[in-house]
């Protein structure tokens, strides 16, 4: 049984060496300097409920900072107009409690929306990697890169950045994946990365000419 620190280091190595460790998950290759240690692969429920926990520090962290500007504005408007007072601060106080359950549903919320999108990509990466090679284990090879790619949740945590940050590494580790496990040539791999934005736009195109259709 793997332990909380062996979890922890293989879900941070996933950063360090992101096209290296899917060699090893795929070849069994050792990583640079770890010639004695091969990391295991770890389950998607390891692997969200760390993310889980960098979640947790980035909505609490999110509350912390925007309770800090909430009240520095509310006393220097206070300070400037005091006839005002009493108003800010009941309208600040509403928003405080908007952006308390705000951050409480993200919270809540996040294991679901992470493991809905880490299946609807295991799910692409399988249909192409069955297109690509029938003989390869398509449920594994899915199920490590879409697995592994939650550690870029690591950087949400980052203030006012960190989302944008996590969303770009999150798809450079999908990359690295369909590269150094599934075997994807760079333009096969760029094409099922862009395969949902695709599908999204067909989608919505169907879906306006359909009302179009129905309006005229």
């Amino acid at each position: 049984m793997k332990s909380i620190l062996d979890l922890f280091e293989t879900y941070l190595m996933v950063l360090v060496h992101p096209f290296r460790i899917h060699q090893q998950f795929r070849y069994q290759v050792a990583l640079p300097g770890q010639d004695n240690h091969f990391f295991a692969p770890l389950k998607l429920s390891e692997a969200l409920g760390i993310s889980w926990v960098f979640a947790i520090v980035r909505g609490l962290a999110k509350l912390v900072l925007l309770n800090f500007f909430l009240q520095s504005f509310v006393n220097m408007q206070s300070e400037s107009f005091p006839v005002l007072q009493d108003l800010i601060i009941s309208s600040g106080i509403s928003t405080y409690y908007f952006l308390l359950f705000s951050a409480s549903l993200d919270i809540i919320f996040f294991p679901i929306t992470a493991l809905i999108m880490t299946e609807v990509w295991a799910w692409m990466i399988r249909t192409y990697s069955k297109w690509l090679n029938p003989d390869l284990p398509h449920e594994e090879i899915a199920d490590q890169i879409t697995t592994h790619a939650l550690s870029s949740n690591v950087f949400s945590i980052i203030p006012f950045l960190g989302d944008l940050i996590q969303s770009g590494l999150y798809f450079f580790l999908l990359y690295a994946g369909l590269r150094s496990n599934l075997g994807a040539s760079r333009s096969l791999a760029w094409v099922i990365l862009i395969t949902p934005t695709l599908l999204g736009i067909m989608l919505f195109s169907l879906f306006g000419f359909a009302i179009f259709y129905l309006v005229s």
